[in-house]
């Protein structure tokens, strides 16, 4: 009775692992600030970001930053997914996310990063 009890309590362990395995993987943390990972916004490991994808990242990240109480400023000027489709092919590969990552960078041109010089 003793040997049947850890079995089954062995398999219920094994299969709750299991279960949850890809609910830990796609729960890939998002920073707070600066560029998303192309792995952040791949929810589905696909290689390509779908739009629906790329939207529900950026609403999460949007809805932490509000629960933690931080301003939200510029939210307005988020960029939307056709910024990054260089190819309007309907899904961002990791080349075109890193260009259109790297071009808000340098049209920001260090604005957010407190008063400068005038």
């Amino acid at each position: 009775m003793n040997t049947l009890l850890k079995k089954t309590t062995f398999a219920a362990v094994v299969a709750a692992l299991f279960g949850a395995a890809p609910l830990m993987l796609q729960a890939e943390t998002i920073p707070d600030r600066g560029p998303v990972p192309f792995s952040t916004y791949d929810q589905n490991g696909d290689g390509t970001i779908s739009e629906k994808e790329f939207y529900d990242i950026r609403e999460k990240r949007m809805k932490a930053r509000a629960e933690s109480g931080r301003m939200m400023r510029k939210a307005a000027d988020a960029p939307e997914f056709s910024e990054f489709d260089a190819n309007k092919d309907g899904k961002i590969t990791p080349e075109e996310l890193q260009a259109g990552q790297n071009a808000r960078m340098q049209q920001r041109g260090g604005q957010g990063m407190g008063r400068g010089a005038k």
